[in-house]
């Protein structure tokens, strides 16, 4: 194992989050073994955010086969390697910590992360035993973010049920937030991952308890007093948009949009459309088109080059460093999103 490596992922083992015992020195050599332009991210203004449902990091030979890879070789292409990468269906810690090495042995940066379950319940996957074990995550760049003791909470979200909301009973569906000290700013950050159930049973207003659960994630993510910036990332099993209009849970949660409540987010993705929906349609994140998948900051922050990362981008880096891929399998089910986030 790389010794830059085997220091990060040790800890996390043991410790759910290890950055205290790293530091950021180390990082500029990883560069040496790499053939490529993408740095860490020292710019003081900004963090470098992505989100995505990383589904039990699909490979080739499950029966919800997948190229995971490909997501972490179009980092590779990029100028900055993340500072924050929010991930959703982990199989727990052995997984985040797997994906926290991956991401060292390609990018420069030592990584480590932050998880809602360590080792969360069986949920009987219909893609088999690979998926059958999920939880949520914060993949974090220790030489930018250092995190806070006593700051990480996790909740369970509701579902719908016979016309009701209704605490939810799956792993997947516990959410995860802490706090950091940005080491170069030495402000205070919040980050946090939630994925919401699939039941659609809600109360007519809000079939899909999205609205309370925007609530729930708000109350959450705002407990941290003093925070100077607060990102968070959801699978939400929830469209933005439809019958020719935004959705209420999505009015609230973006501050950009009209709506009676407001719960003072932005959406990194809205912003780089500016609003065209068109462009939003294009930046679908479920498999099956529309988005699902969302990135929020709170609005008194800006972000920049909101976009999601096609499944050909991925291809394109993969073949690009490794010689070869499997166009036929994407990096996930879900597309990623990322933006650099000002603050």
């Amino acid at each position: 194992m790389n010794p830059r490596v085997a220091v990060s992922v040790l800890a996390s083992l043991v410790l759910g989050c290890g950055s205290a015992d790293v530091q950021e020195a180390a990082e500029p050599g990883a560069l040496n073994t790499l053939s490529q332009a993408v740095a860490v991210n020292t710019n003081a203004g900004f963090l470098v955010a992505y989100n995505v449902n990383y589904e039990n990091l699909p490979t080739a030979t499950e029966q919800c086969a997948g190229d995971w890879q490909d997501l972490i070789y179009y980092m590779k292409t990029q100028p900055y390697s993340p500072d924050v990468f929010i991930v959703h269906q982990m199989s727990g810690a052995a997984q985040a910590a797997e994906l926290a090495k991956y991401m060292q042995d390609n990018l420069p940066g030592l990584y480590d992360y932050v998880i809602a379950e360590a080792n969360p319940e069986a949920m009987n996957s219909p893609c088999g035993p690979s998926k059958d074990y999920q939880t949520n995550a914060i993949i974090y760049r220790t030489g930018r973010l250092q995190p806070i003791s006593g700051t990480k909470a996790t909740w369970q979200v509701y579902k719908g049920a016979s016309g009701s909301c209704v605490t939810n009973n799956q792993s997947r569906s516990i959410g995860v937030r802490m706090a950091f000290t940005d080491l170069i700013t030495n402000k205070k950050v919040v980050l946090g991952s939630s994925h919401w159930p699939t039941m659609q049973e809600g109360p007519s207003s809000d079939s899909g308890c999205a609205e309370k659960n925007l609530q729930l994630t708000d109350t959450k993510m705002r407990e941290i007093t003093g925070a100077n910036l607060i990102i968070w990332g959801v699978d939400s099993n929830e469209g933005d948009y439809a019958n020719g209009g935004y959705k209420d849970w999505y009015k609230q949660a973006n501050s950009q949009v009209p709506s009676t409540t407001d719960y003072s987010w932005n959406d990194p993705v809205y912003e780089a459309c500016a609003g065209s929906r068109g462009c939003l349609d294009d930046n679908w994140t479920g498999g099956a088109g529309g988005r699902i998948d969302y990135l929020f900051f709170n609005a008194a922050a800006t972000s920049s080059l909101g976009k999601t990362i096609s499944y050909n981008e991925g291809d394109a880096a993969d073949l690009q460093f490794t010689g070869a891929d499997r166009d036929d399998l994407n990096y996930s089910g879900h597309r990623a999103i990322s933006a650099r986030i000002h603050y």
